[in-house]
């Protein structure tokens, strides 16, 4: 059938997709301006496109009848009654989920285009249930480069575009964090780890009113962290 063919053709280029999500340390190189340093990402169009494709992929999944485009799953999408028939990362090839979790923890932490794609895939991936539970076995990373994301300071000198940019990069990352905090488990999000980022970053004076304001739109979930 055409589902199963698209099933064995993900299987077999998904790997080759999710090798391009990884930054390649021989393609950044560094010019020397005179008096300063410019960093050339050579990898990066190729990360960004990659990323793309693995949400196209994601997407198409959806897209097959077995949980509609968004794949909303019943009550709070964590419910270890839903069966991989209603999940519409179930019609993925069994590795699909975890290579797509692998890739969000190593996207959060990369260039500001690499990352609002990852906040983007991991809300996508976040409505499926084997996502989730693939997610969950990388959240202690993802948090480590949210946090980085999240405490990032602003140059002295950092003009409005800079700042407008950073502001859009903020909001990206609260949305997938009260993602997070809705669609995984409890035991999941209680540990000590998630606590100190949900307590010590994500509510801290800095960022605590954007979050709420995610958490608002959200339709009120996102307590998380205890």
């Amino acid at each position: 059938s055409i589902v199963v063919d698209k099933k064995n053709w993900i299987e077999t280029v998904s790997p080759l997709l999710f090798a391009q999500t990884i930054i390649d340390p021989s393609l950044i190189t560094v010019v020397d301006l005179g008096p300063f340093k410019h960093t050339v990402d050579g990898g990066l169009e190729t990360r960004k496109t990659a990323f793309e494709c693995v949400g196209t992929v994601v997407n198409a999944f959806g897209s097959t009848g077995t949980g509609g485009a968004g794949g909303h799953l019943p009550g709070d999408g964590t419910n270890a009654e839903v069966s991989n028939f209603s999940d519409f990362l179930g019609a993925a090839p069994a590795s699909f989920p975890d290579g797509v979790a692998s890739a969000i923890a190593t996207g959060a932490g990369d260039h500001y285009d690499v990352k609002m794609l990852t906040h983007a895939l991991l809300c996508k991936v976040l409505k499926s249930k084997l996502g989730a539970e693939a997610v969950g076995e990388k959240l202690k990373e993802i948090a480590a480069a949210m946090t980085k994301t999240l405490t990032q300071k602003m140059k002295s000198d950092a003009v409005k575009q800079e700042i407008d940019r950073n502001s859009d990069l903020v909001r990206s990352c609260l949305k997938a964090v009260v993602g997070l905090t809705i669609r995984l488990p409890r035991h999941v999000t209680e540990t000590e780890d998630f606590d100190e980022f949900i307590t010590k970053v994500v509510r801290s004076e800095k960022v605590v009113k954007q979050f709420e304001e995610a958490v608002a739109a959200a339709g009120g979930g996102g307590g998380g962290g205890g």
